[in-house]
């Protein structure tokens, strides 16, 4: 943008976010309480500041260019940004009010979460708060977008972005899972579950991304061999009714009454997981965020 341009201010970038979400100027002008001509207008004025066309108007709703999506993230920013901003005041000037959202993955929300939540819940009763399930791949988006503000999950540090910060909580050993009656119930020999079909979380990232390195590695598993299933729920039905196995944090049949599932001993044991904090880098916690933190922090302690 030239220097000597007018920029577009706030009521631009709102307008631009809500059309963007609706996909639809009318749905858009009812969520910010605008008539849709004020609407249309805010759009037209961000156009033109910004020197090129950021929506496509059809019959069947609004598209964005691709300028648009380009803009699209940084207005999602912006808007983000200053709402944590005025959270963040809110609750250093006593007002404990504002919105924490979080991304975690199964095993987080099954293991420390529901304590730290528990706490932080009686701590800050008029904070809203958002969770997500699913791997750092499926939520880095949202992290760096400020849609989420932290993260919990497996990473693979050597691959992890320069924008992102991570801290190391605990590690949790894994282990092989399947129903009571499975022909391979009793084996402790990974070689034994070469033949076996397999139920694992896409190999995006994080720990699942080394496991299927790991099994690849000893020939226990191949791409005719496996189903990928993002969802817990899903891949534990599939297990407790089929031949399939799966590969869940150890502990999780047992503190779940996952009834007619079991782990296996095996002799050469999966590779522990190593789960990490994930903030983005140059954006401050609101104090509120920043709480629920610690407390998974503590949990994790003393988990």
């Amino acid at each position: 943008m030239d220097p000597g341009k007018a920029e577009p201010r706030l009521h631009h970038i709102r307008a631009f976010v809500a059309v963007a979400t609706h996909g639809s100027i009318r749905s858009a002008a009812r969520e910010l309480g605008m008539s849709q001509p004020a609407m249309t207008r805010a759009i037209r004025e961000l156009e033109t500041l910004m020197g090129a066309a950021l929506l496509v108007r059809g019959a069947s709703g609004v598209t964005l260019t691709d300028g648009g999506r380009a803009f699209e993230r940084h207005a999602r920013m912006i808007v983000s940004e200053l709402k944590r901003a005025r959270d963040s005041v809110d609750q250093v000037s006593g007002r404990a009010h504002g919105h924490v959202a979080i991304g975690v993955s199964a095993t987080v929300a099954r293991t420390i979460l529901p304590a730290a939540v528990a706490r932080f819940q009686k701590e800050y009763p008029q904070v809203s708060m958002h969770l997500q399930e699913g791997q750092l791949s499926a939520l880095v988006e949202r992290l760096r977008a400020g849609a989420l503000d932290f993260t919990i999950s497996t990473v693979d540090t050597g691959a992890l972005d320069h924008d992102l910060r991570i801290q190391h909580l605990f590690d949790k050993p894994f282990v092989v899972v399947m129903r009571h009656d499975h022909p391979l119930a009793e084996a402790t020999d990974p070689d034994r579950l070469r033949q076996t079909r397999w139920v694992l979380p896409t190999p995006r990232s994080g720990y699942y991304a080394g496991l299927y390195r790991w099994l690849d590695e000893k020939h226990i598993i191949d791409a005719q061999s496996r189903l990928e299933c993002d969802s817990f729920t899903t891949s534990l039905n599939l297990i407790a009714q089929s031949d399939m196995v799966g590969v869940f944090a150890q502990g999780m049949v047992a503190h779940h009454g996952m009834a007619g599932l079991i782990e296996l001993n095996l002799e050469t044991p999966l590779p522990p997981a190593r789960f990490y904090l994930v903030r983005h880098h140059e954006r401050p916690l609101t104090p509120a965020a920043e709480r629920l933190a610690q407390l998974c922090e503590y949990e994790s302690r003393a988990g």
